[in-house]
């Protein structure tokens, strides 16, 4: 990670220092933590610090408060040896996991709020810009994060867990907020410890709708006429993809997003010819529609668009790794200095990001300069908008800013 300044750096590590010395017992302790591999990226260099040999508690404790690190990863596999080279650790298995990151997402509000900084100038920059117009200097992004951005992420996150709980009956499940702009999963059922690459790959695919057909879903009777069935198309009484299907065929009919439709489907000219079709449908639809009274082309465009739209936005690599690093639970993430924070599946719907995730001071304040920033809530308070402004903030805006590349402590 690049700072813009190395005394914005040098100030983080510093805040980060003081956090691990005074939390680092509260952090997650992964369960055979001896049988895992450790990661960690340092304030002063861009590569990982990994393939670490962590065997207790105790030990995890300690590195953190010697280390400080800026951010910190564990593996979700398990090793005999995972100190060794990747070829010689003696795989013994690995958890399933599962990254769903805003920046996966196709959310409006980040064409909004990101945008570019020139770290010589201090100059901010719209989004599409490479270079300052002042200096020359190659821009650095920010990618700013905001509740529209992690509400599209929690909903990913429940749309997966439909998937796993629902249809692949897996009942040991882990989340956390990474931290950022997203959230990361761990099924720790004992039969999914020893899934290899491939079978990992299957379950992508289908949590993906990878490869999923029409002809599946009872929307095409004969596929080399191209046939549309009759009365035999997805209802949402039924099971796994079908029930998918039907129930965001009719979300997208009764809506009739122009925009949307185009987005999810990829085909802005069938959008466009059946835009008007559409919303005569989403004035009569109920919830059972006559499938058979769709034209062929529009069944082809509402099917595409519902896969797309029933689908999990997962970080597909992510998961088919048996090999993955994942962050440590309840540490802090250094793109915002805020908590990689574990929650319960039931705390789910209630978990606010901006309120729970909060780890650093709320009530000790620094002085920042401020490039840009939209407004935002951070710990019950209401800040900004900003722009080439000092500003007294607490510490944990500071951070957040700070780390986004938003705000510096040098000028």
């Amino acid at each position: 990670m690049v700072f813009l300044t190395p005394a914005d750096s040098k100030f983080v590590e510093s805040v980060f220092r003081r956090y691990y010395r005074n939390n680092a017992e509260t952090v997650l302790i992964p369960e055979r933590i001896a049988e895992r591999e450790f990661g960690y990226f340092t304030f002063e260099g861009e590569t990982m610090i990994r393939h670490l040999y962590i065997e207790s508690k105790e030990k995890l404790i300690e590195f953190l408060k010697k280390n400080t690190p800026l951010h910190v990863y564990h593996s979700a596999a398990f090793y005999t040896y995972p100190s060794a080279p990747m070829e010689e650790k003696g795989w013994l298995g690995a958890e399933l996991v599962f990254d769903i990151d805003a920046d996966h997402l196709n959310t409006l509000c980040k064409r909004e709020h990101d945008f570019k900084v020139c770290s010589r100038c201090f100059t901010p920059y719209p989004k599409q810009l490479s270079r300052c117009d002042k200096c020359g200097n190659t821009l650095i992004d920010v990618e700013w994060v905001c509740n529209l951005c992690l509400e599209a992420a929690r909903e990913e996150v429940e749309k997966l867990l439909d998937f796993l709980e629902g249809d692949l009956g897996f009942r040991k499940i882990r989340i956390a907020f990474s931290g950022n702009r997203g959230y990361h999963l761990a099924v720790v059922d004992e039969h999914v410890i020893g899934l290899g690459q491939q079978e990992r790959k299957e379950i992508v695919d289908y949590v993906t709708g990878m490869g999923l057909s029409l002809r599946s879903m009872g929307l095409i009777e004969d596929p080399k006429r191209d046939k549309i069935a009759k009365g035999g198309g997805p209802d949402i009484t039924d099971l796994g993809w079908r029930k998918r299907i039907a129930r965001s065929i009719i979300y997208l009919v009764l809506k009739a997003d122009e925009k949307e439709l185009t987005e999810l489907s990829g085909d802005p000219q069938l959008t466009k010819k059946y835009i008007n079709l559409i919303k005569q449908y989403s004035e009569e639809w109920s919830e059972r529609p006559a499938w058979d009274t769709l034209p062929r082309g529009l069944i082809k465009l509402l099917g595409k668009a519902a896969t797309a739209h029933a689908s999990a936005k997962i970080d597909v690599v992510v998961t088919s790794d048996i090999h993955r690093l994942i962050r440590l639970g309840n540490t802090l993430n250094g793109k915002s200095g805020l908590l990689a924070k574990t929650i319960n599946l039931d705390e789910l719907d209630e978990f606010n990001p901006f309120a729970q995730a909060v780890a650093l001071p709320i009530d000790e304040e620094v002085e920042v300069y401020v490039l840009r920033s939209p407004k935002f809530n951070l710990g019950g308070r209401e800040f900004g908008p900003y722009e080439n402004l000092k500003v007294n903030m607490p510490l944990a805006a500071a951070i957040l800013l700070i780390a986004k590349n938003a705000a510096t402590i040098s000028r």
